[in-house]
């Protein structure tokens, strides 16, 4: 199976989407990890156990793919994540009618 097949297959047992921060990937892990522990869960003790064991196969794909994956500081990727009040300064700031004049 290849790489990106198994990281598709791993996020779908989450319910990742294909845009997620670091802190939702790891809260959704352990979110599924807490329901589907053995000592926890509701279903018979050896399908939580299998379940669990996907799940933590699943983590380390997710969790081996992020440790790896290379960040950008560059400028343009910076200012896709920009607070809603900065994006609207930025494209509106000085405009007399939509901007409040301040930069």
């Amino acid at each position: 199976m290849g790489r990106y097949k198994q990281i598709r297959e791993a996020i779908a047992m989450f319910g990742l989407h294909e845009h997620e921060t670091i802190r939702g990937i790891k809260s959704k892990i352990n979110k599924s990890l807490k329901q589907w522990h053995p000592d926890v869960s509701n279903n018979k003790k050896e399908t939580a156990k299998e379940k669990s064991i996907s799940l933590l196969n699943a983590k380390k794909i997710i969790m081996d793919y992020v440790d790896n994956y290379k960040i950008s500081f560059e400028k343009h990727e910076i200012e896709k994540y920009l607070p809603p009040h900065e994006l609207w300064m930025q494209r509106f700031g000085n405009d007399p009618l939509w901007g409040n004049g301040k930069q």
